[in-house]
Formats: structure tokens, sequence, C-alpha cells
């Protein structure tokens, strides 16, 4: 009976321990993302990414999160293949919209001038879809292209949960 009770309270420390680890604490909850803001989960070539920005700032300033914008489009596969990740994994899903202030642009064929003038504020793209972190005054913290945290067509969970965990509260 003792060593039952002793697993059971190792056991609960553990899972505990793992939530912890990922942020998990943090996002109770399932998130729907129906609704976040257009501009959180999707690639809109008609939007006006700078006021987008400035709306990511206030928020991100608010809730004390990085902002996480992500360059891509709906013609590219590895974007369609990050949303249906995110889908199929709940726990992935809540922490990147949860530990983030998630700001989709428009990059590809189509690019507006204010799409344009954004993305050429900051460092080369690597491909699609690509990640900038920056903090709540729009400050580049980190520039990362997917490659590493892809998996076959698709993406790698501990490695993606890796990226969210190292990247959502870095500042300098």
């Amino acid at each position: 009976m003792k060593n039952t009770i002793i697993g059971m309270v190792i056991g609960i420390v553990i899972i505990v321990g793992g939530y912890f680890a990922y942020g998990f604490i943090k996002n109770i909850g399932n998130i729907n993302t129906s609704s976040l803001p257009k501009y959180s989960v999707e690639y809109d070539k008609d939007a006006n990414p700078h006021k987008d920005l400035k709306t990511a700032m206030d928020k991100a300033k608010k809730s004390g999160k990085n902002i996480l914008l992500i360059a891509g489009g709906s013609w590219c596969h590895w974007c369609g293949a990050m949303d249906s990740f995110l889908k199929e994994h709940n726990d992935l899903q809540n922490s990147f919209y949860g530990d983030f202030e998630v700001l989709k642009v428009y990059y590809g064929n189509g690019i507006n001038k204010d799409g344009q003038s954004l993305l050429k504020q900051l460092p080369v793209l690597e491909g699609t879809p690509h990640f900038y972190v920056l903090n709540s005054d729009a400050k580049l913290l980190k520039s990362f292209g997917t490659v590493s945290i892809e998996q076959g067509n698709s993406y790698n969970k501990k490695k993606f949960f890796e990226f969210i965990k190292q990247h959502k509260d870095i500042k300098k």
C-alpha cells in the first residue's frame, strides 16, 4: 500500500513537471482559433500588416508575450502542413497560440506594398513559413527557418515544442 502511494506521488510529480517544462500550465484549456484575430490564423494578401503588427504589439504588451510573425501564404505547402499539424496536436496548438501573439503576414505573388515594406525591414526569408520572434516593441529577437522542425512532409512535435519553449520568453 505504501509503495502504491509513493508510486502515485512520483507519477503525479513527473506529469506536473512535464507540464511545467512545456508551459502547459499557462495554457490550460483549448484555444479556439475562431476566436483569434484574423491576422493570427490567415495569410491575407490584402491585409495591412503594419496595422496588424501595431495591434499585435498592443496585445503583446498587455499579455507579456513575444510576437511570432510568420511569413507565408495559403499557396505554401509547409504553411498548410503547419496549420494541419497544429490542429492535430491540440496541446501544441494551445502552446503556440497561448505563448505568442501570432501574426501571419502574406508573402508571395501579389504581395501588397504594405507587406513588402514590413518584410524588407526583417532578415531575408529562408523559405516559408519563416518565423520572426519579436518583442512587444517589434524588435527582432530571432529569425528562424522552420526546416529544423520539419519531419517528412510535416513537423516534429518535440522539436516544435522546443522552439516554443526556447523563444516564448526571450528578451533583448
